[in-house]
């Protein structure tokens, strides 16, 4: 079947009013292409349309009554790993009632088993929190989802709404400072050395959201300030209560009072040795310590004012903290060996610091969360390219880009790497092929045109 023809007839039903008919359409699509999301929203908006023709918004006991069988089979599906059926028999449910949140939830849970489907997963859950703003699970899933996909924001926003609901909940807090170590790290390498700076770099850290709980928005030095007085007034009246001494040392790091952000982590770590989530806050400010001090040299380097000997410092500079944060991301791996966004994390530490064999097996492990799949397979074929391990490269990228609709700004990568190790083993129409694809999508990616241009004139000398 042609989806694109069957697509095209699909909206044009939705143009005439012909909802049943484009219900049909839409619902043949997914059952080969279950990752069309298009297909998706549409078919769930000609749902709706056919609901408020009849005057209500959900079937209530009625879906029931009527779906019993793909309710149930969705569910069985499901827990035995059958995600395409499992989808197939969610989406018959909900052309009972569109709005059913247990349909919906396990629409999502069988979408997470795709890797293709990843956009799926988001949306149903983002449709979910339209329906239910206070689902505490779908914000959960949201955020792993979204930190999956390297959606750093994004998933902070979603563990921002959870902690809200769960201002006690250890893990979401520990979440929200991995989110923000990485945000520092991966916006500081992604822009040491290219068109940012430093300051630039640093200014990220003091833009982020305290992390803390404290209802006052910050938006100036006199409201951290007036915060960091407040908590004072709280540790007063409770001197032994470990959250308002961590919120003073949030405090104190955003104000760059580092001396003072360490002490008052270490005091916290003495009312409760066995916290995690302190020493991780205290690795975060050594981070944090260095690309200030990183800030400063890069200041002096850029303004022309620096010594012969600043570029050399801040060369060092860069490498201890790289040391240190790779050695910081193991420990915590070690502790929450099962924790794969955090290998995920690890192995992009590992990459930068030039440990592709480390890299390599942190990515490994990462490929089993079905949100880090496709970015993971990505960095296992590149590992493998740089050892010079063509052949299982190339078998990587492809797993990559398998099942791809659209040629997206990650495919196009993807591919571009596909073609050079295919290059590399004289695959010329393998290379071809994959570069072909980047042409069709788009002529002034890198140098495809010229990769493209080569390879045809290679073609006319044989």
């Amino acid at each position: 079947m042609d989806i694109t023809k069957q697509y095209d007839k699909a909206c044009e039903a939705v143009d005439r009013g012909n909802d049943e008919y484009a219900i049909k359409l839409f619902q043949e699509i997914l059952s080969i292409c279950p990752e069309h999301l298009d297909s998706r929203r549409k078919l769930r908006d000609a749902v709706r349309r056919q609901f408020r023709k009849q005057g209500v918004k959900s079937a209530g006991v009625s879906a029931y009554l009527k779906g019993i069988v793909p309710f149930v089979k969705m569910h069985v599906y499901t827990v035995t790993k059958k995600y395409d059926q499992a989808i197939l028999e969610s989406e018959k449910f909900l052309a009972l009632d569109p709005d059913n949140v247990l349909a919906l939830s396990n629409l999502g849970k069988a979408t997470q088993g795709i890797p293709q489907c990843m956009p799926t997963a988001v949306w149903v859950y983002e449709s979910i929190l339209e329906l239910h703003p206070k689902d505490t699970k779908a914000m959960e899933i949201l955020g792993r989802l979204y930190d999956g996909m390297d959606e750093v924001e994004k998933a902070s926003e979603n563990y921002e709404r959870l902690l809200r609901a769960k201002p006690d909940a250890r893990e979401v807090q520990s979440k929200l400072r991995d989110l923000a170590a990485r945000k520092t790290i991966k916006k500081g390498w992604d822009a040491v050395g290219e068109k940012g700076s430093f300051k630039t770099v640093v200014k990220n850290v003091d833009q982020m959201e305290d992390r803390s709980g404290e209802e006052e928005i910050i938006r100036s030095k006199d409201d951290l300030e007036r915060n960091i007085e407040r908590v004072m007034g709280d540790i007063e009246k409770e001197p032994d209560s470990k959250k308002y001494v961590i919120q003073l040392g949030d405090l104190y790091r955003r104000g760059k009072r580092y001396e003072e952000a360490k002490a008052t982590y270490e005091r916290a770590k003495k009312l409760d040795a066995n916290d995690s989530s302190i020493d991780e806050r205290l690795g975060d400010l050594t981070i944090q310590v260095f690309e200030s001090q990183m800030e400063v040299l890069d200041d002096t380097i850029r303004s022309g004012n620096a010594d012969a000997s600043s570029k050399e410092k801040l060369k060092a500079l860069q490498a201890q903290r790289d040391k240190f944060a790779t050695e910081e991301y193991a420990a915590r791996v070690s502790v929450r060996p099962t924790d794969l966004p955090l290998r995920y994390k690890l192995g992009q530490l590992l990459y930068n610091a030039g440990n592709i064999d480390g890299a390599l097996a942190e990515f490994q492990h990462a490929v089993n969360l079905p949100q880090f799949r496709k970015s993971a397979i990505t960095y296992c074929g590149i590992c493998l390219f740089k050892k010079g391990m063509y052949d299982i490269a190339v078998q990587r990228f492809e797993e990559a880009v398998k099942g791809s609709m659209v040629i997206d700004r990650e495919d196009k990568n993807i591919l571009y790497n596909l073609g050079l190790a295919a290059e590399k083993l004289g695959d010329l129409k393998k290379a071809e092929e994959a570069y072909k694809k980047i042409f069709n999508a788009d002529i002034n990616y890198r140098d495809v045109k010229e990769k493209m241009e080569t390879l045809y004139k290679k073609h006319a000398a044989h």
